[in-house]
């Protein structure tokens, strides 16, 4: 059977636009792989910031230091272990007079009021001794945990320069951001960006 050369001129043209397609698709699929997902932690952050500017917090975001505290009785304590809840790390020392006012009021009516939601706080002794910090919860109630530091390993890692030093963990253990000096942590801002972080979208 002979097939007319119009014939084979379009069938041959038929092929070539279905190869055309085939290449377009086989295009827009790599293309599409190709395409970078958002990070689920990138619009957090944007949500966060000025929540973090309101309360005058640093933003600080990645993985916090890999560090080991110790509790009074000698237990071992590692930031995993608090994953699942926002976690604030409060560095400070027997001898700093705004710590010793702020912690047991403003940081644990903290601990008090969001405990129960979520929010784990842990007050670290900067460079003091066991017995010290002893001595002065014996005059100073506080229900978190307090937690030693003595050779400030802790301390550097976390960048506490000064006292006290804050640090925020969200749920997923990720940083969230650090500051430096009292804070009014009864007010509106500073329960606003706590509410943010233990009810994430």
């Amino acid at each position: 059977m002979i097939i007319p050369g119009s014939w084979l001129t379009a069938m041959h043209a038929t092929r070539c636009a279905n190869f055309r397609w085939r290449v377009a698709l086989s295009m827009l699929a790599v293309a599409a792989l190709s395409i970078t997902v958002p990070d689920a932690n990138a619009g957090s952050a944007a949500d966060l910031d000025p929540l973090l500017r309101g309360l005058s917090v640093r933003p600080w975001w990645g993985d916090p230091p890999a560090t080991t505290l110790q509790g009074l009785d000698g237990s071992r304590h590692l930031l995993p272990e608090a994953r699942g809840r926002v976690l604030l790390l409060y560095f400070w020392a027997t001898w700093c007079p705004v710590c010793t006012g702020e912690l047991p009021s403003q940081i644990e009516a903290l601990h008090r009021d969001l405990g129960g939601q979520g929010l784990e706080i842990w007050a670290i002794s900067m460079r003091e001794s066991a017995d010290r910090v002893a001595s002065w919860l014996e005059l100073h109630s506080v229900s978190m945990p307090v937690l030693l530091d003595r050779d400030g390993i802790a301390s550097d890692a976390f960048r506490a320069t000064g006292t006290p030093t804050f640090v925020l963990v969200d749920r997923s253990g990720q940083l969230v951001g650090r500051g430096v000096g009292p804070r009014d942590w009864s007010g509106p801002s500073a329960r606003a960006l706590l509410r943010a972080l233990l009810n994430p979208p």
